[in-house]
């Protein structure tokens, strides 16, 4: 025996589809801004050191605001606030110059100058590119029922970005990446709402195209971070002061009192002779034994149990117990 499920209304029908399109407006409205972020840099790893520069505008927009500053700003913002990159100024760089070198003046006083040759070095050079910021209509939703008709018209607001890595010691661009932040909305924002807004300022990211470049930034910083090369911590000498040495971390770096390091003067690098490009590297010259004594936060003290001409720079490797050399 079968069952027949008995057909429903058109008045339960139309209610019904109703309110399924009722429940699909808010998919019209702005995208949802995004919640994933940057995985913390692990902590055996260096935060690359990087510098961004203007950003080159191509998207035709030029209307109140200078995109290629401005952009170039909220991809410093975002990468300092991914806690992955090292950031060092090169936008306003000649500032920094011309304030440290007006400070070594006999006009100035000694106390509080800036000492020269302490400007950190960037090892990778950001640059970016608009390829898209505009806002367009046109995106619609609709829902039918027999004779009956629900459409919802909005607009799209996009931003698009390429975003290129080049490692300053080689030249070699090391990574080009697309990113696109697209926001939909039932609002239509017209050029007069968008008179009297800072850009990068909160009232900015309230817009269709506001949201739309956090996307494309956010987005990017995603594909950057996965793009650096490693740059692993290794425990090394910092200095040497009256035969005691002073190791490069502390208990930050989980150093322990008593454990044994041998000492290496650093590695050396392989270069292909046609291209010069290294190849690999081969382990470094053994030229101590060294011994933990104090762990502080930031640095360790050790003792010399072996060896000579040991200096500042030269790489550790722990030995194990029962491979302690005995001196």
């Amino acid at each position: 025996m079968s069952t027949r499920i008995a057909p429903r209304s058109p008045s339960l029908q139309i209610t019904t589809m109703i309110l399924a399109f009722a429940g699909l407006l808010p998919l019209a409205g702005c995208v949802m801004t995004m919640t994933d972020t940057v995985s913390a840099l692990p902590e055996e790893l260096h935060a690359p050191v990087v510098a961004v520069t203007s950003f080159e505008n191509r998207s035709g927009f030029a209307g109140q605001w200078q995109l290629g500053s401005g952009m170039a700003d909220l991809l410093v913002s975002e990468l300092i606030q991914s806690r992955n990159f090292t950031v060092v100024e090169r936008q306003h760089f000649e500032g920094l110059v011309d304030e440290i070198q007006r400070q070594q003046s006999r006009l100035f006083r000694n106390e509080g100058k800036t000492p020269i040759g302490r400007m950190k070095n960037a090892q990778y050079l950001i640059r970016g590119v608009i390829n898209d910021f505009s806002q367009t209509g046109g995106a619609s939703i609709s829902v039918a029922f027999r004779n009956l008709f629900f459409l919802g018209r909005g607009h799209n607001a996009r931003v698009a970005l390429t975003l290129t890595i080049v490692d300053i010691e080689t030249g070699q661009i090391l990574a080009s990446v697309q990113s696109t932040g697209l926001v939909r909305t039932r609002e239509a924002y017209l050029e007069s709402n968008y008179k009297g807004v800072s850009f990068g300022g909160d009232i900015f990211f309230a817009t269709p195209l506001g949201k739309a470049t956090a996307r494309a930034i956010r987005g990017g910083v995603r594909q950057i971070a996965r793009s650096m090369p490693e740059n692993p911590w290794r425990p090394m000498i910092s200095a040497i002061k009256s035969n005691v040495v002073i190791l490069n971390g502390g208990k930050d770096r989980a150093f322990r009192e008593n454990t044994v390091y041998v000492v290496r003067t650093p590695a050396e690098p392989v270069t292909d002779p046609a291209t010069g490009d290294i190849l690999t590297f081969l382990p470094g010259t053994r030229v101590g034994t060294l011994r933990v004594t104090r762990v502080d936060e930031k640095v360790a003290f050790a003792e010399i149990i072996q060896g000579s001409g040991l200096e500042r720079g030269q790489c550790l490797s722990e030995v194990r117990n029962d491979k302690i050399p005995i001196p």
